[in-house]
């Protein structure tokens, strides 16, 4: 059996999208629409939950009433809260948030990658943390070659050390590819020029993995220091935004 995740959102086509998303990859999605029906799964199944992902704002009981029950009746609880919302983002709320026992954020207006990462991290945090590079979640749009073909796609996540390329026409593993990526606000014409060798590949029906989109990793070759200072710049504003959610 997979992970419990409880979404409680009641929005139903975002609540859709998150139980598809979640189930394609593995995890069991327990749903609840509004506030008071949460907090009732909560109290009867607290320790089948093993990840609550949680709206803000639902009737009944909003998200942060369900969250300050949360700490008043279950203070000890193990599982983590991925609080849901495309209105609250300052710091002071955020760290509102965090006070009441959050353990992190996700936009209402992600995409399939965010959440897929943003729940992985969740449970497979000490392997992010094992990296010789930090991880960021980081949507680009990338041009990559090899074979003399060209294809246009996006990254998911970025290191100074490679980037992963969601596409569904990977280069085949330990192959070299050349690779444009769209770097905003970068002094090399927005675009950082390199070549990346494919470490592993994702592919969608034969060997598709659970919680992982298909598309492939690569692993940048020697790239000049100011495309370098490029990507170093834009993993260091992540992480200072990631931050905010780390356990002081």
């Amino acid at each position: 059996m997979g992970k419990k995740v409880l979404i409680a959102d009641d929005t139903l086509p975002l609540r859709v999208m998150i139980e598809e998303v979640l189930t394609e990859a593995g995890y069991e999605v327990i749903i609840a629409s509004d506030g008071l029906e949460v907090w009732k799964i909560i109290c009867s199944r607290f320790k089948e939950i093993d990840l609550l992902v949680l709206d803000l704002l639902m009737p009944k009981m909003s998200g942060f009433e369900v969250l300050a029950e949360l700490k008043k009746e279950f203070p000890e609880r193990k599982f983590p809260v991925l609080v849901l919302s495309g209105v609250f983002k300052s710091e002071k709320e955020i760290s509102r948030l965090k006070d009441l026992g959050a353990n992190g954020y996700l936009n209402k207006n992600s995409v399939v990658d965010d959440i897929l990462y943003r729940v992985n991290f969740i449970f497979y945090s000490q392997l992010e943390r094992s990296r010789r590079y930090p991880r960021v979640l980081c949507s680009l749009p990338v041009d990559y070659q090899f074979n003399g073909n060209k294809h246009s796609s996006h990254t998911t996540t970025l290191s100074l050390g490679g980037c992963f390329v969601r596409t569904l026409k990977p280069a085949p593993k330990n192959a070299i590819a050349n690779l444009w990526i769209m770097v905003p606000d970068c002094g090399c014409n927005e675009s950082v020029h390199t070549q990346g060798r494919v470490v592993w590949v994702n592919g969608y029906d034969t060997d598709y993995k659970p919680n992982s989109p298909p598309g492939m990793g690569l692993e940048f070759q020697p790239i000049a220091e100011d495309q370098l200072e490029c990507i170093k710049e834009l993993v260091d504003q992540k992480l200072h935004e990631e931050d905010i959610w780390k356990n002081p």
